[in-house]
């Protein structure tokens, strides 16, 4: 299956552009998208996305076709071929 990921700002910068398709077998999580592409960007894409244990809720807000991934079960929901990923880096600050 081809997922289509888009990101902004620093991500954009680290994959080279803001928007890219990855390939994954059927049935593939998000956690495992996110462990391809670590392999693909490197440590720079990892400690942009995830944190410590390996997970992105904390450092990115991600997107799956429009809604939270948070609410759709978090880094172990499923994704499905065509999906659109949306990683948006959290900003802080006043």
């Amino acid at each position: 299956m081809v997922i289509q990921i888009r990101t902004v700002h620093s991500i954009a910068k680290i994959i080279s552009g803001r928007k890219v398709f990855v390939e994954l077998p059927d049935g593939a999580s998000l956690h495992e998208l996110l462990r391809n592409m670590t392999g693909t960007y490197g440590q720079d894409f990892y400690d942009a996305v995830c944190d410590e244990t390996g997970y992105p809720e904390l450092r990115v807000a991600i997107l799956v076709n429009g809604t939270s991934a948070a609410v759709l079960g978090g880094a172990e929901m499923l994704l499905k071929d065509g999906d659109d990923v949306l990683i948006l880096p959290v900003t802080s600050g006043g």
